[in-house]
């Protein structure tokens, strides 16, 4: 399914806004080189490395000047925030429960939401990780656990949750990361990147 969906992105009959961060992790945790390579052309650079990912960081204070954010469409970045994050983060109790809520957390500096977004994976609670379950049927599940049972355990999803019983299940693993990727708004223009940033640090919700 992974390739199908790159197929029909590298072709231009799938916008490549509709693969999430959340998206992006599940094709990533295939392990699948040729699958990372494409999903690189695809969908833009997923820098993984500390080096790279602080240089970016630095690159981005240095464009997101005060002047610049004051020109942002607060709309348009609304719209970013829903196509981008909403899936996996609540804000003014609205989103997805993938991550963190986002309304009270510290978004007013530009220097935290750099950190977070740029390198999510940098400090990451546990009940944030990824867990990939692959099945005996050859399925890979990846999504973060939410419930554990005797005999079944479920794996939240945007949108969904998937109820798997554990007599299925070949193997668990839980990865040290973040379920986000890094370098999200590598996929944006500068204006975009503009907009989503100046919304994500405006104190109250906008139209």
């Amino acid at each position: 399914w992974a390739e199908t969906l790159l197929e029909e992105v590298e072709g231009g009959r799938i916008p490549k806004s509709a693969i999430s961060a959340f998206h992006a992790r599940q094709i990533l945790a295939l392990q699948n080189p040729e699958l990372e390579k494409r999903l690189g052309k695809a969908w833009g650079q997923i820098r993984t490395t500390p080096e790279a990912l602080a240089k970016r960081r630095k690159e981005l204070s240095k464009e997101l000047t005060s002047g610049f954010l004051a020109k942002a469409d607060l709309a348009k970045g609304r719209i970013l925030y829903e196509r981008t994050c909403a899936s996996c983060h609540v804000m003014y109790g609205q989103g997805g429960k993938l991550g963190p809520d986002l309304t009270g957390s510290g978004r007013s500096s530009l220097d935290y939401i750099l950190e977070n977004v740029v390198d999510p994976g940098a400090v990451v609670s546990a009940d944030y990780r990824m867990t990939i379950l692959r099945l005996k049927d050859g399925r890979i599940l990846s999504g973060m656990e939410s419930k554990r049972g005797k005999n079944s355990l479920a794996l939240r999803m945007p949108g969904s949750e998937a109820v798997v019983e554990k007599s299925t299940v070949a193997s668990r693993e839980v990865l040290p990361n973040s379920l986000m990727p890094a370098g999200l708004l590598d996929t944006l223009s500068k204006e975009e990147c503009r907009d989503l940033v100046a919304y994500l640090m405006h104190p109250v919700q906008v139209d």
